[in-house]
């Protein structure tokens, strides 16, 4: 049943995309500008998708915006 609800959950979160500009990006990760943007990015969005994973109890809003976000940085 968990396992149904975060489902569910993931198909709500992945219908309300919304696009992210870079600075935005930034700023959901935490993040500020710098020569080591990059690498930190990489990493913050590592730490933070796993404290806010859906399957593990975590938010998929959430989840969807960081990984929105990632989205926009890589581009």
């Amino acid at each position: 049943r968990a396992g149904q609800r975060a489902a569910e959950q993931r198909r709500v979160a992945s219908r309300q995309r919304h696009d992210v500009d870079r600075k935005e990006a930034i700023a959901i990760l935490g993040l500020k500008d710098g020569p080591q943007l990059t690498i930190r990015f990489t990493e913050a969005h590592r730490h933070i998708m796993i404290a806010n994973y859906p399957d593990r109890g975590g938010s998929p809003y959430l989840a969807s915006r960081i990984n929105e976000a990632n989205d926009s940085f890589e581009k």
